[in-house]
């Protein structure tokens, strides 16, 4: 099986942490916007679904996003993620997801006062 070299899932986190900087995003606005700088010759997406979704799991784990809404509380509720109703979340960045944006994006910190 195919394995992304180290600069190829950071390229892949922050593209994902890109994706949600203005807003909360769900996974499929966080695969279309990963994917949009594809130009229309190639046919394939830079990063797959199934890639992003996994990513998005251990970013999770990892302390990078959170789950800011769901779509069904039920089946996904808010409190403690149900990674089997992973599709109903919208992710947002933490404290800590913004800071590695932020490094591999080039841009200053913000002020932190």
């Amino acid at each position: 099986m195919f394995e992304k070299d180290a600069a190829e899932v950071a390229e892949l986190r922050f593209q994902i942490l890109n994706a949600m900087m203005d807003d909360s995003e769900d996974v499929e606005q966080v695969y279309l916007s990963a994917n949009e700088s594809r130009s229309e010759r190639e046919t394939q997406p830079q990063f797959s679904l199934r890639e992003i979704i996994d990513e998005m799991k251990l970013m999770l784990q990892e302390g990078f996003i959170k789950p800011d809404f769901s779509n069904d509380e039920k089946l996904a509720p808010l409190g403690v993620a149900n990674l089997s109703e992973f599709h109903h979340y919208w992710f947002s960045p933490t404290k800590k997801g913004k800071e590695v944006w932020e490094i591999t994006s080039g841009r200053p910190p913000a002020n932190r006062s």
